[in-house]
């Protein structure tokens, strides 16, 4: 396996954008490494700090208009329906709340405006180590920083052999909503450690949180050196080394807790602000840290995260990647330009790139990888970085079981198993139905109700059924009996019953989903109105038969009797349509696409992730071509993620060459010189999605076949069995 790294030959400019950062994580805090010389700043993230508390937005006028709305769809009074629906659907109030940045942890240093020299800004990916090092006046620095999950600390570690040493004030904000800042608060005498913090509550009713930071000095003789606090700063003079810790808390678990066992919630004696265990903890955090130092946390820290990061590797061959002789941007600059020397193993360093950002994101955590990972320096982010199940989540986790990161999967699971009890009461109180269902956004608290105002995307249903394809294609994967029997097939089951009671019966008495829409994406009627709001959409006929399937197979699988009725409520359900010109139909009328090269491409779901379009079906995998042909001569794969998933269909239709092409396009187009996708704006999906494409390219599955692909490669798969039930060997 190579070694992987890359490096920047300068820091990110004072008014870069966070994004521009190098990302580092433990799943549950996150840091952004920006590099800066004389005054840096890392944003700090910690996984459960969103906005607002839990709440009931449903519209309780819903169900009465349901009816009425389904009625005006059939008649083909498309903008009537997706009017009346506007008032009658959408939620009150309409939005769920965001996911917030914790805190910038600013290092500010004296005497340090020279000129610099041999500058350099690397992220380690082996070792998930960010360092930064640099010369000025002379004089070398180093700093190095890592997020330790044993610890749960950012510990970055500040070194250099100027005979004068660091002069350093460290502090902690959150602009502009800085409640409390000071020192630790909690204790009159405090802790027994010089602690700054910066604290408060995410809005009325939302959790408490608490970011602290410490430090250690040693001077240049190595014998140990003060740290003062002062104000809300940690103040350090002439200091050879200095080793600074952080950690960032919330009462999350603590509130999820009394959720589940249905009490009320209390946070316990606030002191200052803060409630006085998160203080205790934190302070418990930091000392605890402090006594290991830096370099036993970096060991346990490499341990940690090499006995994941190192279970699986591919290679393509070819030329490799220079990255650790020629800066990133460079690197992209060429490709960009057209040169496709490095192309092959390009595309296994973004999978291993895609690989460390999941580790960093969403392992040993509570909430899965959000739009953003775990990162984010905005407090009104773009699309308040939730979890958007109408591909984005859903594509975040794709690749994840085939390179052996199953602790990753394991927030995924259990936000789909708190969203039933949520998504029971949007079953009922909007659609009078049994079973569970989710619309296509959720949040920490696993909100599963309508969300948002634009008519394109609020009212799709197909959420929870969707989660749950992904919950057992996990189980094809680890073949874990005890799993599907426990935690899947119950879920998939309430799933399949939201649809037994929520199905349309039309005169030909075939079963319809809606009204609904095909995500995000419009059309215009042969009487010239123009609408989302429609009645089966094409990707909710093959979500469901695929669900319907899944949940047979597995009642198989675990010794269970298959359930003949849902065989018939399968059959009743629309036939896949086709264009004149041969290509799958999105809607289940004939209407005009509005836009033709639109980023999602929903009808798609059968070919991928879906199974139901294959080399044995030849009409729907011939149809497929052409549509995705369509698709992109109108301009389609225009953002990150949409190129992802272009080439993931171009895997599943045996296009190697196009694989390779959108990859090289979506590097020339949508990825930044941290290699970060880019939607625009910043989505890790894009970058999640490449290996899924990568490794589609080796090896597909066809029902309990495997088929091994002619893409040269070499690699070394997670032991066990995978989804495809083999595991990838060397040679």
């Amino acid at each position: 396996m190579r070694k992987r790294s890359f490096y920047l030959d300068k820091p990110a400019s004072m008014w870069a954008k966070w994004e521009n950062g190098l990302p580092l994580g433990n799943g549950r805090l996150g840091a952004m490494v920006m590099g800066k010389v004389e005054e840096e700043t890392i944003v700090i993230n910690e996984e459960s700090l969103w906005y607002g508390p839990p709440r009931d937005r449903r519209n309780k006028d819903s169900l009465k208009y349901l009816e009425e709305i389904r009625r005006l769809l059939m008649a083909g009074e498309a903008e009537e329906a997706a009017f009346l629906q506007k008032a009658a659907f959408m939620s009150t109030p309409k939005y769920n709340n965001p996911y917030q940045e914790a805190a910038e942890l600013r290092l500010c240093f004296r005497k340090h405006k020279g000129k610099t020299e041999a500058y350099r800004r690397m992220l380690d990916l082996d070792r998930a180590v960010a360092e930064v090092s640099y010369s000025m006046d002379g004089s070398s620095y180093r700093r190095e920083h890592l997020v330790s999950a044993d610890y749960n600390v950012l510990a970055v570690r500040l070194t250099t052999e100027n005979p004068e040493g660091i002069t350093l004030c460290a502090g902690i904000n959150r602009k502009p909503f800085e409640e409390y800042s000071g020192k630790l608060p909690g204790r009159s005498g405090g802790y027994g450690i010089p602690a700054v913090a910066n604290w408060g509550q995410a809005g009325a009713g939302g959790v408490y949180y608490l970011t602290a930071a410490s430090a250690t000095a040693l001077t240049m003789e190595g014998r140990p050196a003060a740290v003062e606090v002062i104000g809300d700063s940690l103040y350090i003079k002439g200091a050879g080394e200095i080793t600074i810790y952080l950690t960032a808390l919330t009462d999350f678990a603590e509130r999820l807790e009394c959720i589940r066992e249905e009490k009320d919630y209390v946070p316990g004696e606030l002191c200052g602000g803060c409630p006085e265990g998160m203080a205790e903890k934190a302070a418990e955090v930091l000392a605890e840290a402090a006594r290991a130092g830096f370099q036993r946390i970096q060991e346990r820290h490499e341990a940690w995260f090499s006995s994941m990061y190192g279970r699986f590797s591919l290679e393509f061959g070819g030329k490799p990647v220079p990255s650790d002789k020629m800066p990133m941007d460079k690197i992209l600059e060429e490709i960009r330009g057209g040169c496709e020397d490095y192309a092959d193993d390009m595309m296994v360093f973004m999978t291993d790139y895609a690989r460390y950002l999941m580790i960093s994101s969403s392992a040993c955590c509570r909430l899965p990888a959000n739009l953003q990972g775990i990162w984010n320096g905005s407090f009104e982010p773009p699309w308040q970085s939730q979890f958007t199940v109408n591909i984005n989540l859903n594509m975040n986790y794709w690749f994840v079981p085939k390179v052996g990161l199953r602790e990753c999967e394991k927030p995924f699971h259990e936000l789909v198993q708190r969203m039933r009890k949520n998504g029971r009461e949007t079953a009922r109180q909007i659609y009078g139905c049994g079973g569970f269902c989710a619309h296509h956004n959720t949040n920490l608290w696993a909100c599963t109700d309508i969300e948002g105002v634009f008519d394109f995307s609020p009212f799709w249903v197909m959420g929870a059924a969707w989660l749950c394809l992904q919950l057992y294609d996990n189980y094809l994967y680890h073949q874990d009996r005890e799993m599907l029997v426990r935690e899947i097939l119950p879920v998939m089951r309430e799933a399949i019953a939201f649809f037994e009671d929520y199905l349309y019966e039309a005169p030909d008495g075939t079963l319809l989903t809606g009204p609904v829409v095909s995500p995000e994406n419009t059309y215009e009627t042969k009487q010239g109105q123009r609408a989302a709001l429609c009645m089966a959409p094409t990707m909710d006929v093959f979500i469901l038969r695929q669900l319907i399937a899944d949940y047979q197979e597995g009642l198989e699988a675990a010794g269970q009797t298959r359930e003949e009725e849902l065989e018939r409520l399968a059959g009743r359900l629309p036939a896949i349509p086709f264009t004149e010109d041969g290509r799958i139909r999105e809607w289940y009328e004939d209407v005009a696409e509005t836009e033709p090269g639109h980023r999602h491409i929903s009808h798609l779901f059968g070919l991928h992730p879906g199974k139901a379009v294959r080399t044995d079906t030849p009409a729907l995998f011939e149809a497929a071509g052409r549509t995705l042909d369509y698709r992109l001569a109108h301009g389609g794969g225009h953002t990150g993620w949409s190129k992802a998933w272009i080439c993931c269909f171009m895997a599943r239709l045996r296009r190697g060459e196009g694989v390779r092409q959108n990859l090289l396009e979506m590097l020339q187009r949508c990825i930044q010189d941290n290699l970060l996708d880019v939607h625009p704006p910043f989505q890790i999906d894009g970058n999640f999605g490449i290996p899924e494409a990568v490794l589609e390219c080796v090896a597909q599955c066809h029902g309990k076949e495997t088929e091994l692909l002619p893409w040269k490669r070499q690699g070394n798969g997670p032991a066990g069995r995978n989804h495809y039930g083999y595991g990838l060997g060397g040679g």
